[in-house]
């Protein structure tokens, strides 16, 4: 009989740990457990926490934080991923509020939390949410890589993959302990959809409103959402990413439900978007400045650790009345341009990058203006 329970036990176990290898194959949260725990000032007794990782890209994390200990209001945070600081000084409120960091990707042992002032932070509730395994058999999975609008897939299925676990209610007073948005590890395949239904029924106001971006990419960045309710569904072109972000505009509750991707059919031959192909293109966009999503906003093109001969661009600063656009040109952390000036009448720039290899292409602001870029065209060496 003791036999049967420990085998009984162990079977279950099995499952369990089957189902939670799934669960983050699938892109949701990784809940890491454990009790809050207070860091800094002198009334606490630890003065970092460190949290393990497995061996897996990090996209996204996210924690709630308090600084309601003692009489001083000044807690804020360091945040690592091993040595990588991916949030050098973050502000804690005294009621404390749920945040997320996204991170570009990074690997490592262990999540950090440091205190950046001499004063005591409680932790609690830490997720981390991992980029999604490679498939081995594209084409095999449920829901994965078969065209869109039912092309190639049998029983019904259209190529929709959903995620049942992101959903939940964000913003606002009710729904602020979730956060303000919503994150969902993406598929190493391009993005042709989103679907999603969301509704404003919760608390006195209805002024939610939601924006929607794969990393940096804007898909929809004005979603008025409907007080009884409404199906969103959002074309995307061809769009790859490592996350989806459904995000709170406004501090009002919005609940989201019944989220849905479209996958594209990955390019094969060459293990990722770039398909083996000697050149690929980009169709660019407008970043840095107030009207195009200030200095954090940037061009990121996935280039899968292959060798970039030469990078070729149109680019105007013709947006707004400033005219101090200038771009920083990097692969992963190795910068090529630190500051090239774009003029306002725009210009066709064509940088060598001799042979750079590195896992992303990255265009960003390196003064906080408008830029325009266009015609986006990498050429890659043999």
């Amino acid at each position: 009989m003791r036999r049967l329970i420990i085998g009984l036990l162990l079977i279950v176990s099995t499952v369990a740990s089957a189902q939670d290898i799934r669960s983050s194959d699938r892109g949701d949260w990784s809940h890491m457990g454990g009790a809050p725990t207070c860091i800094g000032g002198s009334g606490c007794t630890e003065r970092r926490l460190r949290v393990p990782l497995e061996d897996r890209p990090v996209i996204a994390v996210r924690f709630r934080a308090h600084d309601f200990f003692g009489t001083k209001q000044e807690g804020a945070l360091r945040i690592k991923i091993d040595g990588n600081t991916i949030e050098d000084h973050l502000d804690i409120p005294k009621k404390g509020e749920t945040f997320t960091i996204e991170v570009e990707e990074l690997r490592g042992r262990y999540l950090v939390f440091e205190p950046a002032r001499d004063d005591e932070v409680e932790v609690s509730e830490i997720a981390v949410l991992y980029g999604s395994r490679p498939r081995r058999t594209p084409g095999r999975d449920d829901g994965w890589d078969r065209g869109p609008r039912g092309g190639g897939g049998g029983g019904g299925r259209d190529g929709w993959r959903s995620y049942p676990a992101a959903s939940g209610c964000i913003g606002g007073d009710t729904c602020g302990r979730n956060g303000d948005r919503i994150t969902i590890a993406l598929e190493r395949a391009p993005v042709l959809g989103v679907r999603f239904y969301a509704h404003d029924q919760i608390g006195q106001r209805a002024d939610g409103r939601l924006s929607v971006r794969i990393d940096d990419k804007s898909i929809d960045p004005y979603i008025d959402v409907q007080r009884a309710g409404k199906r969103h569904e959002l074309d995307v072109e061809n769009v790859y990413g490592s996350k989806l972000v459904i995000e709170a505009e406004t501090d009002d509750e919005v609940e989201i439900k019944d989220i849905e991707v479209l996958y594209g059919r990955a390019q094969r031959g060459g293990g990722g978007p770039n398909g083996g192909r000697r050149e690929m293109t980009h169709e660019g966009g407008c970043i840095g400045g107030s009207t195009c999503g200030g200095s954090r906003a940037r061009i990121r093109i996935p280039i899968d650790g292959r060798s970039v001969e030469s990078l070729r661009f149109y680019a105007r600063d013709d947006i707004g009345t400033k005219a101090g656009g200038e771009l920083r040109i990097r692969v992963d952390d190795e910068i090529v341009e630190y500051a090239l000036d774009i003029p306002r009448e725009g210009r066709t720039f064509t940088i060598d990058l001799k042979g750079l290899e590195g896992e992303y292409l990255f265009i960003e602001p390196a003064e906080n203006d408008e830029v325009d870029i266009k015609d986006v065209r990498i050429r890659f060496a043999d």
